[in-house]
């Protein structure tokens, strides 16, 4: 059953399942599938349609990573990837040392409870200024990585969580959504998930939680040429971008609802989408 199947079936409507969510622990309501079955970016719309709390989890070959999400938004993330560590972040973006690393990592474990960047902070190894910016891009990079997981086991188990994190931050599903579709790495599983290079697309009103949702120059000069007539392929190869740039914005855009493949119409245009 797909995930914006199962919503359906439990909530009739978008405030009956606030409602319902007020009312149940986050216990009581976990959804499991799988990425093969449910892509992350269609978890993630409907999460952020219904304005859902709760944290979003997947697992494979024994990483898991983990999505926070208050209000529809995301608020944090988290990784068992060790190279997707804060410290590690901060290595490659050559603000710590490798040095550093090993010793701030020696005393955070001598200090239970505490934060890895509260301990760079306190060792004086990291200015405090630099921390916040430094979480959001570590948080953004985890997120943005499982935009390339086709496989592993997912589970969104709803409730309020990380309210303990020093620093939340706000990254607006939606763009979320677009951000990470443009870093998905094979355009030929973005053709497969639309359809194909036939598939005719067109427009639909944008979604009421969407109307603040500001598109870049070139996503509203793409979605301006969806018209009911374009193949995915002409619009991949007409737009702004590359043919393969195209692809994976247009992608975003049908699972945020702003597009759809129009099942009345049936191209026969056979032609490969460029990377």
């Amino acid at each position: 059953m797909r995930f914006r199947h199962l919503v359906g079936w439990r909530m009739r409507s978008a405030g009956c399942l606030r409602k319902k969510v007020n009312l149940m622990s986050s216990d009581k309501f976990v959804y499991r599938s799988d990425l093969e079955k449910t892509p992350l970016p269609e978890i993630l719309s409907t999460v952020n349609r219904y304005g859902v709390p709760g944290m979003l989890e997947v697992e494979y070959e024994g990483i898991i990573k983990r999505v926070y999400l208050l209000d529809g938004d995301i608020i944090f993330a988290t990784s068992t990837d060790r190279s997707e560590s804060l410290g590690a972040y901060l290595v490659r973006a050559e603000e710590i040392t490798e040095d550093d690393l090993r010793r701030s990592t020696d005393e955070l474990s001598n200090t239970p409870g505490a934060r890895h960047g509260e301990i760079l902070v306190r060792m004086g190894l990291l200015d405090k200024s630099k921390l916040g910016s430094a979480v959001r891009k570590q948080v953004q990079a985890i997120v943005w990585s499982l935009f390339n997981w086709s496989q592993g086991e997912v589970s969104f188990k709803v409730g309020r969580s990380k309210d303990d994190e020093v620093f939340k931050i706000k990254i607006p599903t939606a763009r979320a959504i677009i951000a990470g579709c443009r870093r998905i790495g094979d355009p030929k599983v973005i053709t497969a998930r639309m359809g194909g290079r036939s598939s005719v697309l067109k427009r639909l009103p944008r979604p009421p939680h969407l109307e603040k949702l500001r598109l870049e120059p070139d996503e509203r000069q793409l979605l301006e040429l969806v018209n009911g007539k374009r193949t995915l392929y002409e619009l991949c190869e007409e737009g702004p971008a590359s043919a393969g740039a195209n692809a994976r914005v247009l992608y975003a855009f049908s699972e945020l609802q702003m597009l759809m493949v129009d099942p009345a119409a049936n191209g026969k245009i056979l032609i490969q989408v460029r990377g």
